[in-house]
């Protein structure tokens, strides 16, 4: 008669656990990391029909540990590499900015809420809905209850007044 799955999964823990940690230790650079792929390993060993029918178990059992420690590896690759990519496109990424720097951005934030203020409240509503709500032209004319060439104006107008007024 056939040994029941889960006694043959436990005997097969008995027998490999701690040799399997071993393998995967030297694989991988933390104890913990070894550990949460032993368990991954075990869980897909457990969710087998009939892990007692396999050929060789404990070679089923490396192998899924090796390739998950695989499959590991390289998703931490891409992540350092996506990490390393985002932070060549804006170095400043990940940093804190200065005192200094946060209170030129400050500054710089007060001037353009000013220059927005300036501008006549049509205008000035169309350039909100636009670049803080990104609603199209049409959404705007409708909104707004004018012509989607009116909407175009406005934006226009608010891009030039604002570019005058935070050149200087």
């Amino acid at each position: 008669m056939a040994e029941p799955k889960n006694s043959f999964v436990q005997r097969l823990f008995a027998e490999h656990g701690g040799p399997l940690l071993h393998y995967l230790g030297r694989r991988t650079l933390s104890g913990d990391e070894a550990a949460d792929i032993a368990q991954d390993a075990w869980l897909r060993m457990s969710r087998l029909e009939h892990p007692e029918r396999l050929r060789n178990a404990r070679a089923f059992l490396y192998q899924t540990a090796s390739n998950l420690a695989v499959d590991r590896a390289r998703r931490a690759d891409v992540e350092r590499r996506f990490t390393e990519a985002q932070k060549a496109a804006d170095p400043a990424a990940g940093h804190t900015p200065s005192p200094e720097r946060t209170a030129s951005a400050d500054e710089d934030l007060d001037r353009v809420r000013a220059a927005i203020d300036e501008l006549p409240l049509k205008c000035r509503q169309a350039f909100i809905m636009h670049r803080g709500r990104d609603m199209t032209y049409p959404e705007i004319a409708n909104e707004l209850h004018v012509s989607t060439s009116m909407v175009e104006k406005h934006i226009i107008h608010a891009l030039k007044h604002l570019r005058r007024r935070l050149q200087g």
